[in-house]
């Protein structure tokens, strides 16, 4: 897997407003991409849970903790992916 290695700057005043140190944001930052991407249906469940650095498992415990659906279909969506099993 080719990693790609991302920077940015961030005011020292917000790391310490939120308390965290910077391992903490930077696993903040990672988990709260993950869940928004994984709402967005921009991310699988396996690829957002690969961002956040979790397993499957505790992605899951983070997505109902922060009441974000696991499965999140419109009408139109979930027949069409019903459809795949009647095959």
């Amino acid at each position: 897997m080719n990693l790609r290695n991302i920077s940015f700057s961030v005011p020292e005043e917000i790391i310490f407003t939120l308390n965290e140190n910077l391992n903490e944001f930077t696993n903040n930052i990672r988990l709260f991409s993950a869940l928004q991407f994984y709402k967005m249906h921009k991310l699988s469940l396996g690829k957002a849970a690969e961002l956040a650095n979790l397993d499957k498992e505790n992605f899951i415990s983070q997505l109902g903790k922060y009441k974000i659906p696991l499965i999140d279909y419109n009408a139109d969506e979930l027949k069409k992916e019903l459809s795949r099993f009647n095959k």
